[in-house]
């Protein structure tokens, strides 16, 4: 990565004895080397280093950049008079040259490991990590109304400190802080350029660093460097630039706002589910604009978070946190819920996903019901009903309810609805079923689970929680109470359906609900379906 001399200033453990031109020139310089006087010519994106006794007695023309060891103020004022931009330093010359190289090494780290997790379209919080590791510092980023979007879990203030305690319980931008920094008079302080600042907020504050995003003269967001760490300079801010432009293309659609590119598709989707009619064109064109096209692979999640938390701007604020979860995704609000469409949901995705989203929901109080896995925009109002039904119907004591747990018990209950199935339900199930209500057992749960993970006894008794000794005894006493035949493919698809269907009534008579609409009337089993 390439620096400026006044990154390699700040970054030196002590400070330079003299500093000579202006520091704060363009990041340019990607190595340092040892000085050779009289040498034929010189690369500008070089600093390079040298000891006074060296350069004093160099004739001919210089590098544009140098850092000189020892010679105090002679050598300030030699690089002066020469119009060299560089250092004055002082100590081992050997060990100072060292310093150098690692400050290179270690920055071309950083920008490998941020380049990696942009191609990697690694999560928000991931990105906010590497920009850290850069200044040292914390690094959180704010949307243009100062509602917190994403921070770096590397130097997080303590949780001691109120102002960041205030951040998290309120997802915005510390008030308190503002009203301080206003009494403490910032501006005075704060060194600006055109997208970013040095700002020193007053006693008792951290200093910061600032990158605004702008678009069509509108702020969208706000990057912020805070000291938590080490001391921040003015020096950086070019640094800030830098790291700022380069991560904008990936966060860009998290802090777009109204005017971004997804608020577009939000739109339209929103639309879509409120079944006005949506121009093909058009909902081409947005989701082309997030690099997305109709007949991609989705899947819908709708969450649903406590009463408390229901307010228009806090579910604005909730999605960009959802979506900091499922990197190629968008989030809109839809009847005081969340609806986040997930595109290209692969098993991968899923698996270092769903942890976050587990862990989201419960700092929420929420709840998220999931539809099937689809292909075709076309099926988004579907695939809504089936999330709804799945978040209604699903097990109350998980917080992410898949509905294709709840699509057995669907299906047969839309099929109840006109035609009988306790007539349809293979005879031996009905005994196992029939045995159950008299005993208080749960042989029928048995073989439907044995059933279901191809007669194997081990996984069986895993889901089930039981020893497989246990499961053998269940499977002896079943065999006592009927007669089946488990090696017909066609019977034993006759016995699983039939487990489905006599669960279902089973749990009917417990009064459970099977749809959104039957809410908690109990239903006995009967004979007629």
């Amino acid at each position: 990565m390439k620096l400026n001399t006044g990154i390699i200033a700040h970054m030196l453990p002590a400070p330079p004895l003299f500093v000579c031109g202006n520091l704060d020139h363009r990041l340019c310089l990607s190595d340092v080397r040892f000085f050779i006087p009289d040498g034929d010519s010189y690369n500008d994106d070089i600093l390079y280093f040298t000891q006074w006794d060296t350069l004093r007695g160099a004739g001919g023309g210089l590098p544009p950049y140098m850092l000189c060891v020892g010679g105090g103020a002679a050598a300030a004022d030699f690089l002066k008079r020469r119009q060299v931009t560089g250092l004055v330093a002082d100590g081992d010359p050997l060990l100072v040259f060292g310093v150098i190289q690692s400050i290179f090494l270690r920055f071309n780290q950083l920008e490998t490991e941020l380049l990696t997790a942009l191609r990697e379209k690694a999560p928000t919080g991931d990105i906010l990590n590497c920009i850290a590791a850069f200044f040292e510092n914390h690094a959180v980023l704010y949307d243009s109304d100062r509602n917190l979007i994403g921070s770096s879990d590397l130097y997080q203030p303590g949780q001691d400190d109120p102002y960041w305690k205030e951040t998290l319980e309120t997802g915005r931008r510390s008030e308190k802080m503002l009203a301080e920094a206003k009494k403490a008079g910032i501006y005075p302080h704060a060194i600006r350029t055109p997208t970013a600042d040095y700002v020193e907020l007053g006693p008792g504050l951290p200093t910061i660093l600032t990158y605004s995003y702008f678009e069509s003269g509108k702020r969208l967001a706000t990057l912020v460097i805070a000291r938590t760490n080490k001391p921040l300079s003015v020096y950086q801010l070019k640094l800030l630039e830098n790291i700022a432009e380069l991560v904008s293309p990936s966060l860009v659609h998290i802090f777009a706002g109204s005017s971004g590119s997804l608020e577009n598709l939000r739109s339209v989707l929103t639309a879509m589910l409120n079944k006005e009619l949506v121009d093909s064109l058009l909902l081409n064109r947005c989701l082309g604009l997030a690099g997305w096209s109709a007949r991609d692979d989705y899947v819908l999640l709708l969450i649903e978070v406590k009463s408390a938390l229901k307010k228009s701007e806090l579910l604005t604020r909730f999605r960009h946190i959802y979506e900091r979860i499922f990197a190629d995704s968008v989030c809109f609000a839809y009847h005081d819920r969340l609806v986040l469409l997930v595109h290209n949901d692969n098993a991968e995705v899923m698996a270092a996903s769903l942890p976050k989203l587990e862990t989201q929901l419960l700092v929420h109080n929420a709840v998220c019901g999931f539809s099937l896995p689809f292909t075709g925009i076309s099926q988004l109002n579907a695939q809504y009903e089936n999330a709804e039904i799945s978040l209604l119907c699903g097990d109350r004591d998980k917080r992410i309810r898949f509905f294709r747990d709840s699509l057995g018990g669907y299906l047969i209950t839309r099929v109840a609805a006109h035609t009988p199935l306790f007539p349809l339900c293979h005879r031996e199930a009905v005994r196992i079923y029939e045995y159950d209500l008299e005993n208080g057992t749960e042989l029928l749960l048995t073989l439907e689970t044995y059933l279901r993970h191809n007669k194997s006894l081990k996984s069986a008794s895993e889901e089930l929680f039981i020893h497989r000794s246990t499961m053998t005894y269940r499977l002896g006493c079943i065999e006592k109470i009927s007669k089946l035949n488990l090696d017909d493919p066609s019977e034993r698809l006759h016995i699983l359906l039939s487990c489905f269907v006599l669960g279902i009534l089973g749990r009917q008579a417990m009064g459970e609900s099977l749809t959104p609409s039957s809410g908690n009337k109990k239903t006995a089993p009967s004979h007629s379906g």
